[in-house]
Formats: C-alpha cells, sequence, structure tokens
C-alpha cells in the first residue's frame, strides 16, 4: 500500500508540473508577442505613423480628448518589412481606414496571439500525455486568453478607443477608459485572467471503474446446529432440500422410508480440509514443483513452464487446481489475510475457479498479461515484478479453515512482446446464417490480449484492410472467458449465398509494453446469407371435440425455406404480448408441436394462438391459428333402426360410432361384441346379418370413448310382418 501510495503521489507531482510548464509556455508567448508588437510599434520611425505636432492646433478629427486632456489619434499603417510583427501587434493592414481599420487589426492579432498559444497547448500536452479532459480544457483556455490577450495589448499598443481603454492621467481624477483596468500591463493579465477562468469552467475529469456484480447459488449456513428443526411439524415430512437449506453439515436420513429424519452429521469434526495440488487440470507444459521459500506454516507449490524461464507467457491461458480429502468451499487472493478462521476465510476476494460449491476437486482458470502491461490500479497482481503468489484458503460443511494458507507460485514472462494477438473465436459462429436482407450484422471478436482489429471482405494486410473495430483497451476489460472484445458491424451481406470476411488485428496499446506485432494470417470468418421462413401449414383450426372437460390439443406447424430449408424454433401466445412467446416442447425442426389442456363446453369455447417461427439466420415467419372447442359427453343416440333387403338389419346413429351387439343382453363389452359393419365413409350407417325372430341387443361408442355403460343404445326385435292376401 506504501509503494502505491509513492505512485500515486508521484503521478499527481508529474501533472502538476506539466500544468506549470504549459503556464509559463503560454506566458512565453504572450510575452513574445507583446514584445514583437512593441518592436514593430518603435520600427515604424516616421514613415508609417504621422503624428500631429504639439506646436500645431489639432482639428477634431485628428485627436480625441479624454478627461480634459487630448491624445493625439494615430494613423497605424502596415510594415512589410515585418509582416509578423505588424499583425501580433494589431496593424495588419485589411484596407479599412479610422477606427474600423484599428479595431480590425486587434481582431487579427487576437486570432494570431490564439493560434499561437493552441498549438503551444497541443503540442506539449501530446508530448507529456495529458489526459483528454485537461487537454481539451487547456485547447479552450489557450484560444479565449490567447484571443483576449492579443486584443487588449494591440488595444493598448495602439491607443485607440480611449473612451474604453484610455488609462487614466496621473493625478486627474476620473480621467481613463471606463474599461482601462483590461489593458492594464498591456492586456496581458487580461489575457491569462479569461485563460484560467476557462480552463476552470470546462475542465472535467473522466475516469472507469469496473463493477462486479456476481450472482452465485444459496449459501446455508456452515456447521448444522438447526438441522433438527426439519423435524418438528409433523404434518410436513422433512425433505432433503428443506434439510440442506438448514446447515452446510445436515443430512437427510432414511430417504424414501417416511420416517426421514434431519441430522447433524459428524458434529464433532474440527479438522479443516487437506489441500493437495491436481495434476489433472494443469495446463500442458506445466508441472508442480514444492516451493521450499514458503516458511511455515504456509506451504505451497511452484507452477513452473517447460519454457527456458520457466514463466508463463503473457495472454496465454493457464488452469491448475487443487484437490481435497471432504468436500468444501475454496477462496484465493493475491495478499495472505491476517484473519483467522471464517473471517479469513470471507475476507478473501475470490471464490477458487468462481464456484461456491462444496467439492473435491476445485479449478482455476487464468490469463495473465505482461507485468509492463499493468496500471497503478493493478500493480498489486503481481509481486517483485514479475511474480505471482496466490493464497489459499478451504472451508469445510462444519466451518472448519485451515490456518496454513496453501500458495501458488508462479512468474509471468517480463520480456518484450513478440507475438501478436490470437483471435480466439468470434459472437457468430463460422458458417453461420445471417438475416435475409439483412442491411448490416453487429459482429464481436474475441482476443487473446488487448487488440486494435479490422476486418475486409478481401485478405489484406492489416494496414490496408478498410473497416476500423471498437476495442477493448485496458487490461481490466477482460471477460468472462478470459479474452477481450472488439465490436464492429460488417455490411453488404448477399442473400443465399456465403459471405466471406476477414481480420487482422495488431498489439493495443503500445505504450504498456506491447510490441506492435501484427497478425500475418486473417481470421477468415464465412456467413451464409438465407432466404425467407415461410410457414406452410398450421393448425388446428375450425372445430375441435373432447369427451373431457379437460381437453389435450395438439398445436402444429410446418415451415420451409428461410436458413437450414425450414428447421426452425417455434413459440406461441394467446395475447401476442411482449414476452408472452412461449418455446414449443418440440421444436428446432421443421415441424414444431405443443399440446395443451384446455377447457370446453357443450356449447363450444374459442381459443387464439398465434404463432412466431424464428430460424438459426433470425429469419421471422408469423402466423395464427383460432378454434372452438366442444365437450361431448353424451354416447351416440341410434335414431332409426330398419331391415334392408332379405338379410341386413341397418341402423343409424347421430354421430360417427363404433356400434356391436349380442343376441343375449346388454352386459357386453363392446370391442368383445359382434361387432355391425360400417356401411358409409361418415360411420353413421352400421348393418348386420338379418336374423328372423331374434333380438339385438345393441351398443353404440362414439370417437371419445362415450357409451351407454351397462345399458344399451336400442333393442332390436326382428320380426318380419307379412303381407296378408
Amino acid at each position: 500500500m506504501k509503494k502505491r501510495g509513492q505512485k500515486e503521489m508521484k503521478r499527481k507531482t508529474t501533472r502538476a508540473i506539466a500544468f506549470a510548464e504549459i503556464f509559463l509556455f503560454v506566458s512565453f508567448s504572450f510575452a513574445v508577442a507583446a514584445m514583437m508588437s512593441e518592436e514593430a510599434s518603435a520600427s515604424d520611425g516616421g514613415a508609417n505613423v504621422r503624428t500631429t505636432p504639439l506646436s500645431t492646433t489639432p482639428s477634431p478629427s485628428a485627436s480625441t480628448s479624454v478627461a480634459g486632456s487630448k491624445i493625439p489619434a494615430t494613423d497605424i499603417g502596415w510594415d512589410a518589412k515585418h509582416p509578423i510583427q505588424s499583425i501580433y501587434g494589431g496593424k495588419a493592414d485589411l484596407g479599412i481606414s479610422g477606427t474600423g481599420g484599428q479595431v480590425a487589426g486587434s481582431l487579427v492579432a487576437g486570432i494570431a496571439w490564439a493560434a499561437t498559444a493552441y498549438v503551444a497547448v497541443k503540442l506539449i500536452g501530446s508530448l507529456i500525455g495529458l489526459k483528454d479532459g485537461a487537454q481539451k480544457a487547456l485547447e479552450n483556455a489557450a484560444l479565449a486568453g490567447g484571443f483576449v490577450g492579443g486584443f487588449m495589448h494591440s488595444v493598448a499598443a495602439n491607443n485607440f478607443l480611449p473612451e474604453l481603454f484610455g488609462a487614466a492621467e496621473s493625478g486627474v481624477a476620473g480621467s481613463g477608459g471606463a474599461l482601462n483596468f483590461m489593458t492594464a500591463g498591456g492586456g496581458f493579465p487580461a489575457g491569462l485572467i479569461v485563460a484560467a477562468a476557462v480552463f476552470i469552467l470546462t475542465y472535467s475529469e473522466q475516469s472507469t471503474k469496473t463493477v462486479t456484480f456476481t450472482c452465485m447459488p444459496y449459501e446455508p449456513p456452515t456447521g448444522g446446529s438447526k438441522c433438527e428443526q426439519c423435524n418438528g411439524d409433523k404434518f410436513r415430512p422433512c425433505s432433503e432440500y428443506r434439510c440442506k437449506s438448514l446447515g452446510q453439515a445436515c443430512q437427510l436420513l432414511n430417504k424414501g422410508t417416511g420416517d426421514e429424519k434431519c441430522a447433524w452429521v459428524n458434529p464433532k469434526d474440527v479438522n479443516s480440509p487437506v489441500i493437495q495440488p491436481w495434476t489433472n487440470p494443469l495446463t500442458t507444459g506445466f508441472k508442480y514443483t514444492p516451493n521450499n521459500a514458503i516458511r511455515p506454516p504456509n506451504r505451497g507449490v511452484k507452477i513452473i513452464s517447460s519454457s527456458t524461464n520457466g514463466c508463463v507467457k503473457a495472454f496465454t491461458p493457464l488452469t491448475f487446481g487443487l484437490t481435497l480429502n471432504e468436500p468444501a468451499q475454496c477462496k484465493l487472493d493475491y495478499a495472505r489475510s491476517n484473519q483467522t478462521g471464517k473471517a479469513g476465510f470471507d475476507a478473501m476476494q475470490f471464490y477458487f475457479g468462481g464456484s461456491n460449491y462444496y467439492e473435491y476437486n476445485h479449478t482455476q482458470a487464468m490469463r495473465l498479461p505482461s507485468p509492463a502491461s499493468f496500471d497503478n490500479n493493478s500493480a498489486p497482481l503481481l509481486q517483485n515484478g514479475d511474480t505471482m503468489n496466490l493464497y489459499v484458503k478451504c472451508m469445510d460443511a462444519n466451518g472448519n479453515v485451515n490456518e496454513d494458507d496453501f500458495v501458488f507460485t508462479f512468474c509471468v514472462d517480463k520480456g518484450p512482446d513478440t507475438t501478436p494477438p490470437i483471435v480466439e473465436g468470434t459472437s457468430i459462429s463460422n458458417n453461420g446464417f445471417v438475416q435475409y436482407n439483412v442491411d448490416h450484422v453487429p459482429i464481436e471478436v474475441y482476443t487473446n490480449e488487448p487488440a486494435q482489429c479490422k476486418w475486409s471482405r478481401v485478405d489484406k494486410d492489416y494496414k490496408d484492410m478498410e473497416n476500423s473495430m471498437q476495442c477493448a483497451q485496458n487490461i481490466g476489460d477482460v471477460n468472462a472467458d478470459l479474452t477481450f472484445t472488439c465490436s464492429g458491424n460488417l455490411t453488404a451481406i448477399k442473400n443465399s449465398e456465403a459471405n466471406n470476411f476477414f481480420f487482422r488485428c495488431k498489439d493495443y496499446p503500445d505504450n504498456l509494453g506491447a510490441g506492435n506485432n501484427e497478425m500475418q494470417q486473417s481470421y477468415r470468418l464465412t456467413l451464409a446469407g438465407s432466404q425467407p421462413l415461410k410457414i406452410l401449414d398450421a393448425g388446428p383450426n375450425g372445430t375441435i371435440k373432447g369427451n373431457t372437460e379437460i381437453t389435450p390439443v395438439a398445436i402444429t406447424v410446418k415451415t420451409d425455406s428461410g436458413a437450414e430449408e425450414g428447421k426452425a424454433v417455434c413459440y406461441y401466445s394467446a395475447t401476442g404480448a411482449r414476452d408472452s412467446y412461449i418455446q414449443m416442447y418440440y421444436t428446432n425442426n421443421y415441424i414444431s408441436s405443443q399440446v395443451l389442456d384446455l377447457g370446453g363446453s357443450s356449447t363450444g369455447t374459442n381459443y387464439n394462438y398465434l404463432i412466431r417461427c424464428i430460424d438459426a439466420g433470425g429469419n421471422v415467419a408469423e402466423t395464427s391459428v383460432g378454434f372452438k372447442l366442444f365437450v361431448d359427453k353424451d354416447a351416440p343416440v341410434i335414431t332409426r333402426a330398419y331391415k334392408e333387403g332379405p338379410d341386413a338389419l341397418k341402423i343409424i346413429t347421430s354421430e360417427n360410432s363404433t356400434c356391436g351387439y349380442s343376441l343375449t343382453s346388454c352386459n357386453f363389452n363392446i370391442n368383445e361384441s359382434q361387432l355391425m359393419v360400417d356401411v358409409n365413409s361418415a360411420r353413421n350407417i352400421h348393418a348386420a346379418e338379418w336374423k328372423n325372430n331374434a333380438v339385438y341387443y345393441i351398443k353404440c361408442m362414439d370417437d371419445y370413448g362415450n357409451y351407454p355403460g351397462n345399458d344399451c343404445s336400442m333393442i332390436v326385435n326382428a320380426i318380419e310382418l307379412n303381407k296378408r292376401n
């Protein structure tokens, strides 16, 4: 912390010195301009200045009265031998005579002074690396102060507009112009005052801070002192969820017996987890070695690379891990905690691997920049210039924490960056589809280090690529995948064909220790243009019947064309409101469906659903379905029975039906009886063999399973009546 404070003090001192240098330079510019204008006045001799002799009575047009005295009016001319001095002295010849010419000359002088001060601030600010806020404020101050100072100096030197700016005569009360204070000191102080005021009003210092929000799973309290609370309600048996939520060490016993109990297992456990390095996740080309430099009670290992110096190369992934003798949470930090027990564990910054789960094995992935890439705010990350120490503590379910930190030590190569950035991937996968007739496609490119990236439709060198991207510039801008993001828009995408784009990147920023390495081979991304998505069919529509209050109804959609010849994800909504669409259960195919349990009625209930399908390219197709759901709980009715021909008994039913009969009683199952033949496709006319004097016990069942139960739909006596002679 002391070292960081010293660096911060040094930074502030450097900034103060820079401001002082700029102030002195601007002041020097004003002084030079003043001397130049005075030199111009002195060098005019009598050639360009016409003065009314004191012995001659001046005419009204040749003199001006100020506080009772006469001040000769001066006709200032252009000095061709000294043009620069004439401009800075307010003597620019603009072809305007009299007071108008003097005002114009002074305005030109003000502009010249302002330009000089602006260029000076621009050059010095860029050389010492001022921040944008300070640089812009100083530029504004230089323009305003330079103009006012130059104008006022010209007014004072040439003695015009004395009624406003004329100097007071010694010993004469009330003499001098109303604004003569602005020309005091030759106008130089007025310019500095204006410059200071503009700087104060326009200066703003911007800073960027990263705030990270992490959502982690709920953590029950350590130990198990509250486990028994789960067993106290006889009307609500203890579940595993309720048991585990009462304490990390709570366990549900007698699972599945109906006599479950929640208990604190091993309440006398006072031993902390034993930590060992885990070789399985260790990055290839690295190994663990004992670190004998760590003094007791801490212990740990060094992570050594197979490279020449054993250090991790900048911006390359490093993965390592630890294994425990019992499930535990683990955390790590860059500094050793001074606290002990659970307080020391809680004080550590990061969960090992980003997870707060109690596990036997934990894995940590890192991607480290070079030591030279760190600014003051991240300096504590690297110890001793290029060495990192990560201190680890683990806590078991009973709250036991290892007091002896386990330390992972490794170094980061501090040599110059000799490798170009690597494009790890893009937000759109290669050969991915894009929407039909799209104007532009947002794209993100992910690199292994901060970089400057460009893209083109033709494979060419970085410097020749036409389109620049907005890239993450700070080490702290790393994303969740430990990569850095560059954003842009891809344009001129053609439908129904492959569109090739080429990306190249170079190191960024040069002033943080990175080289100027450029990718020599482009990263190629191909995007497939698509065609409109179509919905060929959707249903149901019309009338639907069911025989229960709640009836399953299947909504189906068939799609075609689009990005993948009709393959799409479909959604449905009863209202069409935003965020009301629900993804169908069977989807991401050419046919999508969703079964809904809907309520109907005997008079019919109307339903309408909006359907929206989206394919891999983002193409959208929409339609709607509408139907009326009737609930039919009544068995079919036989409306007519008759003999037809010499040997057929026929019946007609009120709806589509399956009919069977028995010759003994109504006590039979339709499916196990003698089934009648369906005469027509509508299945409402049925026939059986005619048997004289037989009794037909007939039952009919509709398509929804409605039938008369133990009763018959109709009992028919087969009696043939003969005609009398």
